[in-house]
């Protein structure tokens, strides 16, 4: 919405607007426009847009500090705003613990509002929308899906030279297609988009379409640890269980480790032993993996998601990461993690919260420890790259001599555990299917899981292709990472769930 030039002038002006009178002015500013389409039973549904602005100015007089805001950009509005952070700050205690300001700072480039993204309305949505219904109807499916849209610019600046800008324009194309029968349901999807070429909506319906289609008629399997190969949202929701673990435990990002322990506790129940029905363990981690593999959770499987994501339970990540530092060996060989910022693909900020350049940070090198976040020019979810490999998800299958390859995690709760920290519990959607021999040879009908991302990723033996995928449990916008498909031995499956 605003462009740096645009935003350049607002700031400057309410700099000079106060400067005269206060010894030092901060100033903050964001907005931009929020919208969206929104389609089921092969319709569009909705069509939204919300635009928001707002900018804040805190003062400094000597010790005392003050601020105001408003979302009037006019000359009066801001000149309003201006006298009453110094009329407020006139009449502050002193404050004798004012942080120094920032000067001028240098970022990395990174251009993340692409002029197909920026100008990317409903009727852009719409034939998105025509394409994706077009493949489902010539495919026999039910198609529901929505395309989110944020532009949104954020800038801090300061009468000491700061001026920190970033804006981005980015959307997701995520899509759910079922039988009219609901015998079948598949999903796809990419998330964080900046550059709308990536997205064809065609293809992905395709492949959701093509899920809906095989997942007929699943069979059921015996609950026990399998191999799984997790598709990149499947593995996303994993990953986004422990990023916590890299700053010494507490609370992990929305959807993430930390947090709900204790509401994943009043829904854990402990199931019959007898369905476990668990093979003999055959690796260190895989006998951890199933060590809280009876414990389930206690909610319906048919509901409906509501109210904020959780996850992370067994006691947190603090007694996972005790006496650990860089260099120690934590995950398998084949995980690696990064904050790639600058990333071409991600396009994110390089600004961080506190206006400080941001650069990149290796979390996990071939599955050693390499930092934790204190004193780092980066967050974990900052530009977050879990490195993969040329593999096509085709190419995993191939590798695979038996297994499962999942689509989607849904529903995961934390599970309390004395034995395995982030414990975590969730079911399979959206198409299960057996793998023998390098094929996929039948649908199954889904599972619930029992697993620690920490185990998971010690038992990882092969990843494929990153792309775009959103962390958090819900599609609308919210921060994206590179994520590859990952395939995991030992995957305790617990008992069977059979919606679709």
């Amino acid at each position: 919405m605003y462009t740096r030039e645009e935003v350049k002038s607002i700031v400057d002006k309410v700099i000079n607007m106060a400067d005269a009178d206060t010894d030092a002015v901060e100033v903050n500013l964001s907005g931009g426009e929020r919208s969206g389409t929104r389609w089921a039973n092969s319709s569009i549904t909705t069509n939204l847009v919300q635009y928001d602005r707002n900018i804040t100015v805190t003062v400094r007089i000597g010790q005392k500090a003050a601020s105001a805001n408003t979302r009037d950009f006019s000359d009066d509005g801001l000149r309003e705003m201006v006298n009453e952070a110094i009329a407020s700050a006139r009449k502050a205690n002193d404050n004798r613990n004012l942080r120094e300001l920032l000067g001028p700072q240098e970022y990395i480039p990174v251009d993340a509002a692409l002029p197909s993204l920026t100008g990317f309305g409903p009727l852009e949505r719409a034939r998105l929308v025509k394409d994706s219904l077009d493949m489902a109807e010539s495919m026999g499916v039910l198609g529901a899906g929505y395309i989110p849209k944020v532009d949104r610019a954020t800038c801090s600046a300061n009468s000491k030279g700061l001026f920190a800008y970033h804006r981005s324009a980015e959307t997701n194309f995520t899509l759910t297609c079922r039988m009219p029968d609901g015998s079948g349901s598949g999903w796809s999807g990419l998330m964080g988009i900046k550059d709308l070429a990536m997205i064809d909506a065609a293809e992905l319906t395709r492949v959701a379409a093509d899920k809906a289609l095989k997942s007929r008629n699943a069979k059921a399997l015996e609950p026990g640890r399998y191999t799984v190969i997790l598709e990149p949202r499947a593995n996303a929701r994993m990953l986004s269980l422990m990023t916590s673990i890299f700053n010494g435990g507490g609370g992990g990002p929305r959807g993430g480790a930390g947090g709900g322990q204790a509401a994943g506790a009043a829904r854990a129940a402990v199931a019959d032993s007898a369905r476990s029905a668990v093979r003999p363990d055959s690796t260190a981690a895989g006998r951890a993996g199933a060590a809280g593999a009876t414990a389930a959770d206690a909610g319906d499987d048919g509901d409906e998601e509501s109210g904020p994501p959780r996850g992370g339970g067994g006691g947190g990540s603090n007694s996972f990461m005790a006496g650990k530092g860089p260099g120690d060996k934590i995950f398998s060989d084949q995980f690696s993690l990064r904050s790639d910022v600058g990333n071409p693909i991600l396009r994110q900020s390089t600004i961080l919260n506190d206006s400080r350049p941001a650069a990149p940070v290796t979390w996990v090198e071939n599955g050693v420890l390499r930092n934790f976040t204190r004193g780092q020019p980066a967050t974990v979810g900052t530009s977050m790259v879990m490195d993969g490999t040329d593999l096509t998800i085709e190419d995993m299958v191939r590798q695979t001599r038996r297994g499962l390859l999942v689509t989607a995690l849904w529903y995961i709760r934390g599970v309390p555990s004395q034995s395995q920290p982030l414990l975590n519990t969730g079911m399979t959607r959206d198409g299960l299917f057996l793998i023998e021999n390098g094929e996929i040879v039948a649908p199954v009908q889904n599972f619930r899981w029992n697993m620690s991302p920490l185990v998971a990723y010690n038992n990882l033996t092969l990843v494929g292709q990153s792309v775009p995928m959103g962390l958090g449990e819900s599609y609308d916008i919210s921060t994206s990472a590179l994520i590859p498909a990952a395939r995991i031995e030992e995957f305790a499956m617990t008992s069977v769930s059979p919606a679709v």
